[in-house]
């Protein structure tokens, strides 16, 4: 390996360049803030599918009614849609890593039949043959998550949005967040939803307003990512605080190391080594290392995330993702932040070296 290689330098100088790779290695703390503040949403991702395949309708008014049941009798006709009435009383929250909860309506159907059917539009997999009239039906996640077990049952003094007693009967194969209740005194509430396999949503909503007059425009992904938006701007300005905090340290930690190197790079420039190799051993030096910290610094903290997930999350109905946009753009930040600042320090620091110093 010849002398003026980085990886020369990286190799006879192991101790502190390994030690200098794990502070570059912070960088994943701004990757874990990122998982961390998309988890909300991550958990909705499940229910946001299925409201892209459906529209609601509903009556509340004595004249919405009268409407509505004339709409049931019209659809009934029509084979290429299928009405469910349902109700939006009924729902559960779940518990969230950051130690609140969170949550949306569930859907209570007036019938086994009704379920089935939502399920099969839905391609949810579920065993049908225990339910009845008041069983509840969860994904594993939102069991795990609540303590509930098959044949457990919640009451409405449990929780003050349950309006009936229901047992949990059957779980679902859906990786999310999810309950379903089936009460059929429930499909009194003139609330239903249309599903096709013919019509996209957009056909749906349209014959909603034609034969109906109007549906349910309320979008459940641009709610919950206004809601959420603040979480984002905070994330924002603590990966900017971090990263300013991550360059000025790791900055300072590299002038000491460099400055052993004074007459190393006066040597070079006394000998006529042009300052573009210079710039370019230093440069390729640090981008060596910062590329170690990356890579064996992702290594560890994914093993890491593998390990929390499994014997910590996992077991409460919890998880976190390992990849997120918004995540690596965070880490990208950090890593920008620090990379250009100290390639850029300590070029000049180098370049200034004199022989006739020495």
């Amino acid at each position: 390996m010849k002398p003026f290689s980085a990886l020369y330098f990286i190799k006879e100088n192991r101790v502190r360049c390994a030690l200098l790779a794990i502070m570059l290695f912070l960088g994943y703390a701004a990757y874990l803030g990122g998982l961390y503040v998309t988890n909300i949403r991550d958990s909705w991702e499940v229910p946001f599918g299925y409201t892209d395949k459906m529209v609601l309708v509903y009556g509340e008014t004595e004249e919405q009614i009268e409407r509505y049941k004339q709409f049931q009798r019209e659809t009934a006709a029509d084979s290429r849609i299928k009405m469910i009435p349902v109700s939006r009383r009924n729902h559960l929250n779940w518990k969230t890593i950051m130690g609140f909860e969170i949550g949306q309506y569930a859907y209570t159907f007036a019938s086994v039949r009704d379920f089935e059917t939502y399920c099969k539009y839905m391609g949810v997999v579920c065993d049908f043959k225990n339910l009845k009239d008041g069983s509840m039906v969860m994904s594993p996640k939102m069991s795990k998550n609540r303590g509930i077990k098959i044949g457990d049952k919640i009451e409405k003094d449990d929780a003050d949005t349950i309006f009936g007693s229901y047992t949990l009967d059957a779980l679902t194969e859906e990786d999310g967040y999810t309950i379903y209740f089936i009460d059929k005194k429930m499909s009194e509430d003139y609330t239903a939803m249309l599903l096709s396999d013919e019509l996209g949503k957009d056909r749906l909503q349209d014959y909603a307003v034609e034969k109906y007059g109007s549906y349910d425009d309320e979008n459940l992904e641009e709610k919950i990512d206004e809601e959420l938006s603040f979480l984002y701007s905070i994330y924002i300005f603590i990966i900017m605080f971090l990263a300013l905090i991550l360059a000025v340290t790791i900055c300072a930690a590299f002038v000491g190391m460099y400055q052993r190197r004074n007459f190393e790079f006066a040597v070079y420039r006394a000998i006529g080594v042009s300052k573009r190799r210079i710039v370019g051993k230093i440069s390729s030096e640090l981008l060596w290392m910062d590329l170690a910290s990356l890579f064996g610094g992702g290594i560890i903290f994914f093993f890491g995330l593998y390990l929390f997930n499994n014997m910590v999350l996992y077991p409460e109905g919890k998880y976190l993702r390992y990849f997120n946009p918004l995540a690596l753009t965070g880490l990208a930040v950090c890593n920008i932040t620090v990379l250009i600042p100290l390639v850029v320090t300590r070029c000049r620091q180098m370049l200034k070296a004199d022989i006739c110093e020495y």
